[in-house]
């Protein structure tokens, strides 16, 4: 068993979402996350003199959301650069509120789309701040200039997508799953943006984006925001809601692959699979006690990987896992006729928010007020990020 101190010893204690859309005009990320703040402060039964802690990644700076809300003082803040993504900030509010820099923390995330494809973003200073070099000045020279590649891209997943189909001899279909999974869990989710039906004949027809990715490979760029509130589990069970604890949280990565995924030598190698062991090494639940899933999937091969290096199968075996475990009668994933996967649409279907949002459906299942809801949920395993850098998960619990 690993050192973990800080388990069960925080708690998210108030959720708050926004509206999610394709094109919000008007709006910008930080209005996103004004609003998802003050949903989640309220949710909590707290006011915004508690708050003296705040997180926020570089899209929107922290003092903005600070000044926004009129909170009187923080005696904490974090704002990071790219490449550090929303659930990195949920696990650094929980280490400063277990160590004491403040007792009650708001993680807020606002995010439109970027401004190659959206109207509403591109007149939004606060995205624009933070629109990578890279993509803004540095296109590629030819296909072969991978170092103008950013390795969030479809082109590096696309690559190693390829690279995962070849090796394990899996057919597209096993993308595929994962994309109709989502596109039916979201049909249910208020707050998910495509709730159409997808059969297989659809995944296999559509536009080619990135080969073997398709357009339904990819994860959905939307406007929105999401917020969530930590503080300490002794104050948590004095609130309204059921506390959700952070029973375990790890980063995870390796050195190989981490900016330039052609040199990724194995994909046993990559960042998942550090994280994964970790995290259960620190946790006292295991797999079999989990009810929800949440892998990420910014790109469907990225869940394929967290499915894989959770331990569900071993890799190159979640086509057979997936076949398995697939409900034809409710066109779905339901592992061991029970634990859902993405039951609220994740980034493919409710749109894309680096992940953020499936601590909203996690803390709802944990609390009994999911769409989707699985009977007495208790556990839920929330992973997010990429497989080269930037990979975290969570084990979160109810009493």
């Amino acid at each position: 068993m690993a050192r973990n101190p800080m388990r069960d010893q925080v708690a998210i204690v108030g959720i708050g979402i926004t509206e999610y859309g394709r094109h919000l005009d008007g709006r910008t990320s930080l209005s996103f996350a004004l609003e998802a703040a003050r949903k989640a402060i309220d949710d909590a039964g707290l006011t915004k003199q508690d708050i003296d802690g705040i997180c926020g990644t570089s899209i929107v700076e922290f003092e903005d959301v600070h000044e926004g809300l009129g909170i009187p003082q923080l005696t904490w803040s974090l704002n990071t650069m790219r490449g550090t993504i929303p659930p990195h900030q949920v696990a650094a509010a929980a280490h400063a509120v277990f160590s004491g820099a403040c007792e009650t923390a708001l993680v807020v995330h606002g995010h439109t789309r970027g401004p190659s494809n959206s109207k509403s973003a591109g007149n939004d200073p606060f995205r624009l701040r933070a629109l990578p070099q890279s993509q803004a000045r540095n296109p590629p020279r030819s296909p072969l200039d991978h170092a103008a590649f950013w390795a969030h891209s479809g082109d590096a997943y696309g690559a190693y997508g390829g690279r995962y189909l070849w090796e394990f001899g899996a057919p597209r279909e096993t993308f595929g799953m994962i994309a109709i999974n989502s596109r039916t869990n979201a049909s249910a989710n208020p707050h998910a943006i495509l709730r159409t039906p997808l059969t297989m004949e659809d995944y296999l027809s559509a536009r080619m984006i990135r080969e073997p990715l398709c357009l339904f490979d990819m994860d959905l760029p939307c406007d929105g925001g999401n917020a969530l509130v930590i503080t300490t589990a002794e104050r948590a069970r004095a609130l309204p809601n059921k506390p959700v604890y952070i029973h375990a949280a790890t980063f995870g990565e390796s050195r190989f692959g981490t900016h330039y995924y052609e040199q990724a030598r194995s994909y046993r190698e990559l960042s998942v699979w550090p994280c994964m062991r970790k995290l259960w090494a620190k946790s006292d639940l295991a797999l079999a006690d989990v009810d929800v899933f949440y892998p990420y999937e910014g790109f469907t091969n990225i869940a394929v990987a967290w499915l894989e290096a959770s331990g569900y199968c071993d890799a190159g075996g979640a086509h057979g896992f997936l076949r398995e475990h697939w409900s034809e009668e409710e066109n779905r994933l339901r592992i061991n006729d029970r634990v859902l996967v993405q039951p609220a649409g994740g980034s493919l279907s409710q749109g894309a928010s680096q992940g953020f949002s499936y601590f909203y459906d996690a803390a709802q299942q944990i609390r009994g007020e999911a769409p989707n809801q699985v009977p007495e949920a208790r556990a839920a395993l929330v992973c997010a990020g990429g497989i080269f850098h930037n990979s975290t998960a969570f084990v979160l619990r109810g009493d």
